[in-house]
C-alpha cells in the first residue's frame, strides 16, 4: 500500500474588529490581511455590530430611532465584510467573513469558540463603549488558548516580522509567547531577549551565554539585552525599548493574578492593551 500524503496545515489568522473601529486601510484590519498573506494563511474576519458601543444622546433615542441607527450600523457592518472580502480576493486569500453571532451561550463564549480554532487572534485596543475592543481582548486572553496579537489603530504598511523582542523572564509564560510566534512566523532570523530591570527578579539557573547558545541552535541569531525601568511603567519600558531596538513586533507572555475563576491582568499586559505602540503578540 502506498504512503498517505498529507497536506501541509495552513495557518488560520481571525480578525476580530466592531464597526465602530473597523479600517481595512489600517489598523487591526490592514495587518490581519498582511499577516495572512506573508504566512500563506487563510482569514476569519469576525465583524460585530454591538448596540452597547453607540454613544449615549443627551437627548436620549426613540424605539423607532434606535431601530434606525441598528439598520444602518448593520449596512455598514456587512459594507465592510463585502469590502475586506474584496481585497482577501485581490491578495489571493481563503477568507471568511462572520457577521451573525449566536448569543445563547453570551456573546464573549460565542467569540472565544470561534478564537480557540484559529492559530492567531489579531486585535484592536480601542476602548470606546461598553463592549469595546480593548475590552474584549483583555477578556479574551486568559480564555481562548491562542496567541493574541494586539494592534495599534494607526498600523499601516508592509509587514514583516524578521527581528522580533520578547519580554523574557524566563516564565512559563514567556516561553509559551516565544514558542509560538516562532511557529506562526517562521520569517523571524533575529531573536532579542528583553530584560526590564528593577520590575522584578528573572529567576534562572542559566547565564545569558548559555540562553543564547541554545536558542541560536535553531538557526536563528539571539541576544539578551537589559535595560532599566527608570521610573516608566512596565508596558512602556518594554514597547519603548522595543522600538528602540528596530524589532517589528514585542512577543510577550499574558500574565493575570487569579481571582477565583476570573482574572486581572498583570501591570505590563495591562499597559500594552490598553495603549499598544507596536503590534505585541500575547501568549497565555
Amino acid at each position: 500500500m502506498p504512503p498517505v500524503v498529507t497536506a501541509t496545515p495552513i495557518k488560520t489568522v481571525m480578525l476580530y474588529a466592531t464597526v465602530d473601529a473597523f479600517e481595512l486601510s489600517r489598523g487591526p484590519g490592514a495587518l490581519a490581511l498582511a499577516i495572512t498573506e506573508t504566512i500563506g494563511g487563510a482569514l476569519t474576519g469576525v465583524l460585530a455590530n454591538l448596540d452597547a458601543n453607540v454613544p449615549p444622546s443627551k437627548e436620549g433615542r426613540s424605539y423607532a430611532q434606535m431601530e434606525e441607527d441598528f439598520r444602518l450600523r448593520e449596512q455598514t457592518n456587512h459594507r465592510n465584510a463585502q469590502d475586506m472580502q474584496l481585497e482577501a480576493e485581490r491578495r489571493g486569500l481563503d477568507f471568511e467573513a462572520v457577521t451573525e453571532f449566536d448569543h445563547s451561550r453570551g456573546f464573549l463564549a460565542c467569540i472565544a469558540d470561534r478564537a480557540r480554532l484559529h492559530d492567531l487572534v489579531v486585535v484592536g485596543a480601542d476602548g470606546a463603549g461598553m463592549m469595546s475592543d480593548r475590552i474584549i481582548a483583555q477578556n479574551l486572553l486568559f480564555e481562548i488558548g491562542r496567541p493574541m496579537l494586539v494592534t495599534p489603530s494607526d498600523w499601516a504598511g508592509a509587514f514583516r516580522c524578521t527581528r522580533i523582542a520578547v519580554a523574557w523572564d524566563n516564565s512559563r509564560v514567556a516561553a509559551r509567547a516565544l514558542a509560538d510566534a516562532l511557529a506562526l512566523f517562521p520569517s523571524v532570523e533575529e531573536v532579542v531577549l528583553l530584560t526590564i530591570g528593577g520590575e522584578k527578579a528573572i529567576r534562572s539557573s542559566l547565564e545569558d551565554d548559555t540562553t543564547t547558545r541554545i536558542l541560536s541552535r535553531k538557526g536563528i541569531a539571539t541576544q539578551v539585552v537589559h535595560r532599566e525601568l527608570d521610573g516608566r511603567s512596565i508596558g512602556d519600558a518594554l514597547q519603548q525599548e522595543a522600538k528602540a531596538l528596530d524589532t517589528d513586533m514585542l512577543v510577550m507572555g499574558g500574565y493575570g493574578h487569579s481571582r477565583l475563576r476570573d482574572f486581572i491582568l498583570g501591570g505590563a499586559t495591562l499597559g500594552v492593551v490598553d495603549k499598544p505602540q507596536m503590534p505585541v503578540l500575547l501568549s497565555h
